[in-house]
This record gives C-alpha cells, sequence and structure tokens, in this order.
C-alpha cells in the first residue's frame, strides 16, 4: 500500500519495522521487512521486488541493514512468478 500518511516499512499487520541494528533507524523502504529479516539473522535470503521504478525499493532498504542489493538490468532474470 502507497501511502502518504505512513512511514517507509509500516505495515497495518505487523506495525512499524524497525532497522536489525538500530531501533531509532527506518529500515528504508517497501523490502525493508525482507532486509530486517536478514539482517537479523532470522532468514538466510530474501526476494524484495521493485515495482514503482524508483529504484529504491532494493538497495536502500539494503543498504540501512548493512546487506548488499543486488538489482538486475531489466529482461536479463525472469519475473516469472514473482
Amino acid at each position: 500500500m502507497r501511502s502518504n500518511n505512513y512511514s517507509e516499512g509500516y505495515s497495518a499487520r505487523g506495525g512499524q519495522v524497525r532497522s536489525a541494528y538500530n531501533l531509532t533507524v527506518n529500515p528504508g523502504g517497501s523490502s525493508s521487512g525482507s532486509a530486517v529479516g536478514v539482517g537479523s539473522n532470522a532468514i538466510a535470503f530474501s526476494l524484495g521486488t521493485e515495482t514503482d521504478g524508483s529504484g529504491r525499493p532494493v538497495i536502500n532498504p539494503a543498504m540501512r541493514n548493512s546487506l548488499v542489493g543486488f538489482k538486475p538490468t531489466v529482461g536479463l532474470t525472469s519475473r516469472a512468478g514473482v
């Protein structure tokens, strides 16, 4: 859900996601739950997707949680099933 009324990483179901390393840091975007899950070692890896074209939904949460975000060239990898 995109809205100006909620901060990045907010979920109506789970509330506000916090950074895996610093609870005062905004985890950074719509893929923040995926990044925090990996950063906190709760999961081994995660697949974040980008649908709005800004480039930030994958890279920004990875950076803010001390991870590497990989964004392949459009059309280079299949998005079937995503």
